[in-house]
């Protein structure tokens, strides 16, 4: 271009005398490329898990784990005070939990330990897991509560419940240990009918094998310990999933509110018995809890006092 100032010369060899400048090898570049990449990955796996996840990853035998809607783990974990009280404890005597005296109290953490191990298939599972988590709401806070039904060809089939498979809880209290022992479809591939889901932990097994209730083919489920003060497996709970079978998991959440309804009776009678018996290891606390009327009232009907 006309008057435009010419360009600076370029020499591309070196002064005389200077060392040639020194090359990054391809090898040093390439992995320096591949941190770089990996350093990006990471920062966004950060960035999910603190914004939260859709999905909660279930065990290695399993797919990810459907998380409970919102709404039914809200009136599951804070169901009103006055609500316990009413219902108190009317479970039929010929399915009672049976009470232990004399055994160490079980430990996790300095805590005592409540236990349960199911299976996502079992409808009395189904329905026990729903006493189990109104219960133990009372004394902590649950994480990952997923959402499953008990398979559909066992008694009461399809029961809609929770599944604890991938939950964890957190208490000042009491500790909690759950173990979904096998999923909730048959597998034509799996020895026993039902694929595994979670391996139980040493605590799990033994109490399992000691006070689980045996049979042919192994011990009975669910299988609820709290704290060696009181065992349930099976149908001991105190009722049957009949009350909720055919009812979806938010109309069984919902109706937590009305004392009346028969499910939630069954629920939160069973739920007022699990408190009495953890209140037996916690020093009666929390006060609030232990000393309500519906607590006082599952703790006389199993004889605690």
């Amino acid at each position: 271009m006309p008057g435009a100032p010419a360009p600076p010369s370029y020499d591309p060899s070196p002064p005389v005398g200077a060392r040639p400048p020194r090359r990054v090898p391809l090898a040093l570049a390439t992995w320096a490329l591949i941190v770089v990449v990996l350093g990006v990955i990471v920062v966004l796996l950060i960035l999910k898990i603190t914004q939260g996840a859709d999905t909660v990853a279930g065990s290695l035998a399993g797919p990810a784990v459907a998380p409970a809607p919102a709404a039914v783990v809200d009136d599951a974990t804070s169901v009103p005070a006055a609500v316990y009280d009413e219902v108190g404890a009317p479970g039929t005597s010929d399915t009672m939990p049976v009470v232990l005296s004399g055994q160490p109290v079980p430990t996790v953490g300095g805590l005592p330990a409540v236990v349960f191990v199911g299976g996502e298939f079992c409808p009395f599972c189904a329905a026990e897991r729903w006493a189990v988590v109104t219960a133990l709401a009372r004394f902590g806070t649950f994480a990952h509560l997923g959402a499953t039904s008990s398979a559909a060809n066992q008694v009461f089939p399809k029961t809609a419940t929770f599944t604890f498979d991938g939950t964890t809880f957190t208490s000042h209290y009491v500790a909690l240990q759950l173990a979904e022992a096998y999923a909730d479809a048959p597998s034509q591939t799996a020895p026993a009918g039902v694929a595994r889901l979670d391996e139980l932990t040493t605590l799990e097994a033994n109490l399992l094998r000691r006070y689980g209730t045996e049979t042919p083919g192994g011990a009975v489920l669910p299988f609820l310990d709290v704290a060696n003060r009181l065992v349930a497996t099976g149908a001991q709970i105190g009722f049957t999933p009949a009350v909720l079978s055919g009812t979806s998991m938010g109309a069984i959440a919902g109706a937590l509110s009305d004392p009346t309804d028969p499910g939630t009776e069954a629920i939160l009678g069973a739920a007022n018995e699990i408190t009495a018996a953890i209140c037996q290891v916690t020093g009666q606390r929390p006060v609030t809890v232990c000393a309500a009327p519906g607590t006082r009232v599952g703790a006389a009907r199993l004889g605690l006092g």
